[in-house]
């Protein structure tokens, strides 16, 4: 029973998660011939706050790269 977790920051809508976990579902029973009905996928979230790489939070980046985009 393959056990596939997720850890991603919030701001995804409902729709790309469900698209996303559908298709680690497909590509898992194709790769390694899972049955389906095994397969558990589901997704942690976490606010951009509560990651930081370099010393900047994802919130600080994604506030920089807004700044630079426009």
């Amino acid at each position: 029973m393959p056990l596939i977790e997720i850890n991603l920051a919030e701001g995804r809508t409902e729709e790309q998660k469900k698209t996303l976990m559908s298709k680690i579902t497909d590509v898992t029973e194709k790769v390694i011939g899972a049955p389906r009905k095994s397969i558990r996928v589901w997704i942690n979230e976490f606010p951009d706050t509560d990651y930081m790489t370099a010393g900047e939070t994802l919130k600080e980046k994604r506030k920089r790269l807004q700044m630079v985009t426009k």
